[in-house]
């Protein structure tokens, strides 16, 4: 069944058709493509993100996390506003800045 966009503000995000796949501090998760991680983040947790002290354009570094990426065995820090989601993502660890309280 496709996902619902409709309780979604589709302003803030960038088009998408489906949902992918990746894992946040070991629970799996789903969160639509195309995005950056600090976006999905927000579609994961609206209340901690969408209030949280982040730039969302790379200046502050209040998003950095260490993840896996697809293909890679080692975490490695990035910040997540200009890293793109992908299917298989792991997000390892977070930032103090990055709180999360799943749906």
């Amino acid at each position: 069944m496709p996902f619902d966009k409709s309780k979604l503000n589709m302003d803030l995000y960038e088009p998408f058709e489906e949902l992918v796949a990746i894992e946040v501090l070991g629970r799996p998760c789903e969160v639509p493509e195309n995005q950056s991680m600090l976006r999905c983040f927000q579609f994961l947790s609206s209340e901690t993100i969408t209030y949280g002290k982040f730039c969302w354009n790379n200046d502050c570094g209040n998003c950095e996390c260490q993840v896996i990426l697809p293909g890679e065995t080692e975490p490695a820090t990035r910040r997540m506003c200009q890293t793109k989601v992908a299917a298989g993502v792991r997000v390892v660890g977070t930032s103090r800045h990055v709180k999360f309280r799943f749906k």
